[in-house]
């Protein structure tokens, strides 16, 4: 059967009246994607500029004005 005939196929079948369930699985795998994908991104920006200067910050020079 063609993947159009099986969708077709479940929302025929589908009752809307019933209780809603989770689908634990694919909930869980996809929460655990998320995390590591924004785990990943948090290293990237906290460590970016380390990388990119080296390790060293650049100071500002400090100008001091009479008033």
């Amino acid at each position: 059967p063609s993947f159009s005939s099986k969708v077709v196929g479940i929302k025929a079948a589908t009752d809307w009246d019933a209780d809603f369930t989770y689908d634990y699985e694919t909930l869980r795998v996809g929460g655990l994607i998320f995390a590591g994908v924004v785990v990943f991104l948090s290293f990237v920006l906290l460590l970016g500029n380390r990388v990119r200067n080296c390790g060293k910050t650049k100071r500002k020079p400090v100008v001091e004005e009479d008033y």
